[in-house]
Formats: structure tokens, sequence, C-alpha cells
């Protein structure tokens, strides 16, 4: 973040991001449950929470520093473009499951 002061509210949303967008990146199956160590793909789950981070942006527009506002901004983007990639990979492997049966 630049020079913009932000304010305790600011810190508590820049902290919610950050943790929406690495849930986001475990549902799609791009980073492993620090719990488990596993890597599962959850798309439906991944597309809810992108909605609640689309949701936040268009709720942020107002009172929000602009640097805060280019960092929901860029989660949002990488995670729908990550979203479309892991349904993309999800098409093909259905196809050569269905192909090898």
């Amino acid at each position: 973040m630049s020079d913009n002061v932000m304010n305790k509210h600011d810190h508590v949303l820049a902290g919610l991001v950050f943790s929406l967008q690495a849930m986001t990146m475990q549902q799609l199956g791009k980073l492993q449950d620090p719990q488990t160590g596993q890597v599962h793909r959850d798309l439906d789950g991944a597309r809810g929470t992108i909605d609640i981070l689309e949701m936040l942006k268009a709720k942020c527009r107002t009172d929000t520093p602009p640097d805060l506002l280019r960092l929901l901004d860029g989660a949002v983007m990488d995670l729908q473009l990550n979203y479309v990639d892991e349904r993309k990979r999800e098409a093909r492997e259905r196809q050569q499951d269905g192909d090898g049966a």
C-alpha cells in the first residue's frame, strides 16, 4: 500500500481479502490445505467465495483507499482466471475419463 493512511477497518478488510483469496486458491486445488497437507478441488465452493469477494468490491467503492480497492480488484481477477482454468481442467479430465472408459 502506498502513502494512503489505512484505518482499522481498512486493515481488517485487507486481511479478509487475503484470507478469502487463500481459501479460494485451496478450493481451486492450487494450494494445499495447511491442516491436512492435502490438495482438494471444490469448484462450487470457490465460485461462492469469489462471489463474496465480488460483492465486497461492489460494496466497498466508497470510503476505501485506492490501494485497497486495487488489491481487491486484483484478487478477484486472479481468482476468476484461476477458476476458469480449473473448470477447463475439470472438463478435460472428464473427457479423458470418458474416452478411456
